[in-house]
């Protein structure tokens, strides 16, 4: 992926740590996290010097489609 994107991890039980974030910065073209999880305080932290915007705990169910509630 060449182009600007959102990276979306939904993960219940599992936290970004400062490793996956690492990870997440390499690929060069992300400008948003969004997770269902966590996020350490590491892991913002170079969010935060990579400008990268980030979201923890972001509820599954507005991933969701609409199609996907009826």
């Amino acid at each position: 992926m060449n182009e600007p994107h959102i990276e979306i991890k939904a993960w219940k039980t599992k936290k970004i740590d400062s490793t996956k974030a690492k990870e997440i910065c390499q690929k060069e073209t992300v400008i948003g996290v969004i997770t269902t999880g966590g996020i350490t305080q590491p892991a913002k932290d170079i969010f935060d010097k990579a400008d990268i915007a980030w979201v923890e705990k972001f509820p599954e169910s507005k991933l969701l489609n609409d199609e996907d509630r009826e």
